[in-house]
C-alpha cells in the first residue's frame, strides 16, 4: 500500500518555512491518500477486469471522496507469474490479487473441496456454499493474513479440443488435457487422459501448436482468451466435473492501515455480494460463449447425453473418498466439511 500527499499538504509544509527544518510535517488521515495496488493476470479486456474489479475500483473512488484509490494491473504487469499472485499479496508485495486458488493447489486444500465432482448443480449454488463454508470458519487457516475481498465459482467446466471431437468418456482416454489444478487433474485420470498442469494464458499457444489436445476448463475462457480460435470443438458436460474458484484478496496489514470508515466502504462493496455479481458475470459469458461458438464456422458444439453424465459421474465418485483420506493425511476434517454441504460420508 503507498500514500500520496495532496498538493493541500504539501503548500502547508511549505508555508511553515524555516519551522519544518527542525520538524517533520505529518499529514492528517484526511489529508492522506492511500492507493492500494491489485495485481492479476488476466488482460485488461477480461470480463472480470471490465464489469467486476474497474466498477469495483471506481465505486472505492467515488465512496471514500478519493481518499482511497485501487490502481490496477492486469496481464502480470507487477512481475512474476499467474502462481505467484497469491504469495504477492500475502507478503505485501502488493495489496490485492485476483487469481485462482487451483493455481496454488497445495496452499488451498480446503478450498479446493469446492472441485470435488458434482458437489452443486451449477456456479451460484456454489458460490454460496463456499461463503456458508467460509463464514463458517472452514476455510480460515488457508487466508490467514489475507482479507477475502471475492471468493466465486465458475461456471460449469467443459471439455474443448483442437482435432478431435469428445462425444463420449471413451473418447477421453488417452488424451492430453489442460488440468487448472489438482482436484480436476485427478478427475482428468480417472476418465483415462492425462493432465497437463497450465495457468490459463498458457492454453491459448499449447494448444495452438498440439502440445496438449484439449482442456478442461470454463467456458467463459472461450471469448475472455479467444480459445475459439485454436479449439475446434466443444464439449458441454453439464455439472459433472468441479468449478473453478475464482479469488479477490487483500492483504491483511493492507486493511488494517486503513481507517475504520474506509475500511467500512470496503466491506459495503465486497463479500458475498460482490461473489454473486461475479459468478452471475461468469454464467452469463459462458452462455455468450456457447452461442457464439455454434454459429462459427468450422466449430462444433457436443452435449454430453444424461447416460453419458451418469456413466461418468459412477467412474468420479471414488474421488471423494480419496479427497477424504487425503484430508485426514492432512490433520484436516474433510467430513465435517462434506457434512456442512450436506453430503454424508459412511
Amino acid at each position: 500500500m503507498t500514500f500520496t500527499f495532496s498538493l493541500k499538504a504539501a503548500t502547508a509544509a511549505v508555508a511553515i518555512g524555516a519551522a519544518s527544518v527542525f520538524g517533520s510535517f505529518a499529514p492528517t488521515t484526511a489529508e492522506a491518500q492511500t492507493e492500494l495496488r491489485l495485481h492479476t493476470f488476466v488482460p485488461p479486456g477480461h470480463i472480470i477486469y471490465t464489469q467486476i474489479l474497474e466498477p469495483l475500483a471506481a465505486d472505492i473512488a467515488e465512496q471514500t471522496n478519493g481518499e482511497v484509490t485501487m490502481t490496477l494491473y492486469p496481464s502480470m504487469q507487477l512481475g512474476g507469474k499467474a502462481p505467484e499472485l497469491i504469495r504477492q499479496a500475502q507478503d505485501g508485495t502488493v495489496d490485492m490479487v485476483f487469481t485462482l486458488p487451483g493455481y496454488t493447489s497445495p496452499l488451498f486444500p480446503r478450498t479446493q473441496m469446492i472441485e470435488l465432482p458434482g458437489l452443486r448443480p451449477d456456479g451460484m449454488a456454489t458460490t454460496e456454499l463456499m461463503w456458508d463454508l467460509l463464514e463458517g470458519g472452514h476455510f480460515d487457516p488457508e487466508y490467514e493474513g489475507l482479507k477475502v475481498v471475492a471468493l466465486w465459482a465458475a461456471d460449469d467446466a467443459g471439455l474443448y479440443t483442437r482435432d478431435k471431437p469428445i462425444r463420449s468418456l471413451d473418447d477421453i482416454a488417452g488424451m492430453l488435457l489442460r488440468s487448472p489444478s489438482a482436484a480436476q487433474a485427478a478427475q482428468i485420470e480417472k476418465m483415462g487422459a492425462t493432465p497437463v498442469a497450465m495457468p490459463i494464458p498458457q492454453l491459448y499457444p499449447q494448444l495452438e501448436r498440439g502440445v496438449i489436445d484439449g482442456a478442461m476448463v470454463p467456458f467463459t475462457t472461450i471469448l475472455d482468451f479467444r480459445m475459439h480460435e485454436v479449439a475446434n470443438y466443444f464439449t458441454i458436460t453439464g455439472p459433472l466435473f468441479g468449478r473453478s474458484q475464482f479469488l479477490v484478496v487483500m492483504n491483511e496489514d493492507s486493511y488494517n492501515g486503513l481507517t475504520a470508515e474506509q475500511q467500512a466502504v470496503i466491506d459495503n462493496l465486497t463479500g458475498e455480494a460482490l461473489s454473486r455479481k461475479a459468478t452471475q458475470v461468469y454464467l452469463d459469458r459462458a452462455d455468450e460463449a456457447v452461442a457464439f461458438v455454434r454459429e462459427a464456422e468450422g466449430k462444433e458444439v457436443i452435449e454430453f447425453s444424461e447416460a453419458e453424465q451418469a456413466r461418468i459421474s459412477e467412474v468420479l465418485a471414488p474421488i471423494y473418498d480419496e479427497w477424504l483420506a487425503s484430508m485426514t493425511e492432512q490433520g484436516i476434517d474433510g467430513a465435517a466439511m462434506l457434512a456442512a454441504a450436506g453430503v454424508a460420508t459412511n
